[in-house]
């Protein structure tokens, strides 16, 4: 796989890895649905993503994690599980779509630039959310939350788009 052939996937799984940082768990259903259905490839070591099982978990996950986001003080709870999931959730969705290269460099390269963007957009998401129970009481957390949904939301669309080929980037 050439340095060109990499810009993709790369440019993928960072947007994917961004929006872990907001939600661990819509990313990563986005890249199991998306290798579920074929329309990516996943590899031999991350195929079990595209599982109907881990599937259907993913599922399940991001509707506790959407929903109990909404709720103020839980939210908070969230945020700081997040602390460590929302990276971990980057790294691994950072090294998901890219295929094909040295399984070592994909892994490393996936792991350390997905984790990072992850946990900097997580860590700006705190910084936001302390702002918003600051000036709100922690009413506005939810509206501040459905914002996020809708950026997490977007990131996984684009990111489907440009899988299947319907829009390029």
């Amino acid at each position: 796989m050439s340095g060109l052939e990499l810009i993709l996937p790369l440019g993928l799984g960072l947007a994917l890895a961004a929006s872990a940082g907001l939600r661990a768990f819509v990313p990563l259903f986005t890249v199991s649905v998306l290798g579920w259905a074929g329309v990516i490839d996943l590899g031999d070591t991350m195929g079990w993503l595209g599982a109907p099982t881990a599937t259907l978990c993913l599922a399940v996950a991001v509707l506790v994690e959407i929903l109990a986001d909404k709720i103020p003080v839980i939210d908070h709870a969230v945020d700081v599980i997040g602390t460590v999931v929302r990276p971990l959730a980057g790294a691994l969705v950072g090294t998901t779509l890219i295929v094909g290269a040295d399984p070592l460099l994909a892994t490393v390269a996936g792991m350390a630039a997905g984790g990072a963007v992850a946990g900097l957009t997580h860590a700006t998401k705190a910084t936001v959310r302390v702002g918003s129970t600051g000036s709100t009481g922690g009413l506005g957390n939810p509206v501040v939350s459905l914002v996020e949904d809708v950026l997490v939301l977007a990131a996984g669309g684009l990111t489907a788009l440009a899988a299947t080929g319907v829009v390029s980037l």
